[in-house]
């Protein structure tokens, strides 16, 4: 049992005190107040995403992380291959943050200095890892490791993957799927908790059937291995679009952990298309919401 121990009073009284002091202390604002009221990004957390292809679960997901770079100065490292390559990453956030479209034909298209002024600050807080060789393989234990390592050497609050699919997912140790999913989602949960990382994961549903012609959304029992994701997820969320073509989103939070982190429920949000960026139904200004709230 060397790799077990019993606990005594001295392991834990200071960190008794601590989540007392802590135990009401909600995550961080993320920039929309109907969000706050649901969801809120903490250190030593996971959360787990998802939604149909063209949702806008991933643009989602990047603006959360955006604003708490610009909130508040967090680090992220990305792995998003769903995405595209790292110039297609890039070029998503710096739209986000300018508010310029790399379409030339647009009106807002943007410039060269924007870039220039833009990208130093992107690579800054974004560490867009990407491969060197087209057969390499990444799978989830050592994309975790390396968060942890890159957090000591140059400093890191968050790490995530796009998506589930990509990662190289080796079974052979074990003898059900279910089984590694269990070990894996119970391992990522051991890294945030010890590394104070907020780790985030984005996972395709399977379709579900559709109801009058329209497709419900999807939920963590649409997941394959449903059941394990949701035991051992923290924050299960759900990004459903029912007509890709307009531009409202609905967000479903089904597992909010802790409680003090948020509520389970739904809001309603919408996309514009050509700054990139979410805003609430309220019509609030971020920055000024955030702005009243320090």
């Amino acid at each position: 049992m060397k790799d077990f121990k019993i606990t005594k009073s001295g392991d834990v009284i200071d960190k008794l005190f601590i989540y007392r002091d802590k135990y009401h202390e909600r995550g961080k604002y993320l920039g929309f107040r109907n969000l706050h009221d649901h969801y809120s990004m903490m250190l030593g957390n996971c959360t787990d995403w998802s939604g149909f292809p063209m949702s806008g679960k991933t643009q989602f997901l990047m603006e959360c992380l955006l604003n708490t770079s610009k909130f508040y100065g967090w680090k992220h490292l990305v792995y998003f291959p769903d995405v595209g390559n790292q110039v297609e990453i890039i070029a998503d956030l710096i739209h986000k943050v300018t508010g310029k479209t790399f379409d030339p034909e647009k009106i807002n298209a943007i410039q060269d200095h924007e870039i220039v002024k833009s990208i130093d600050w992107i690579t800054e807080h974004f560490k867009v890892l990407t491969k060197c060789n087209v057969k390499a393989k990444l799978s989830p234990y050592q994309f975790w490791d390396y968060a942890v390592e890159l957090k000591k050497s140059e400093g890191l609050e968050t790490a995530s993957i796009d998506s589930w699919k990509d990662m190289y997912h080796d079974t052979s140790r074990f003898a059900r799927d279910d089984k590694y999913l269990e070990d894996v989602l119970s391992y990522r949960n051991h890294i945030a908790e010890n590394n104070d990382l907020h780790l985030h994961t984005i996972i395709h549903p399977k379709l579900t059937e559709k109801e009058n012609g329209i497709r419900k959304s999807p939920n963590p029992y649409d997941l394959k291995g449903g059941s394990e994701w949701i035991n051992n997820g923290k924050n299960m969320i759900t990004i459903h679009r029912e007509d890709i073509t307009n531009n409202h989103v609905d967000v479903y939070f089904h597992k909010i952990k802790p409680r003090s982190n948020g509520n389970v429920g739904r809001i309603q949000m919408f996309f514009d298309i050509n700054k990139f960026v979410y805003y609430d139904e309220i019509g609030i200004n971020r920055e000024k919401v955030f702005a009243k709230k320090q």
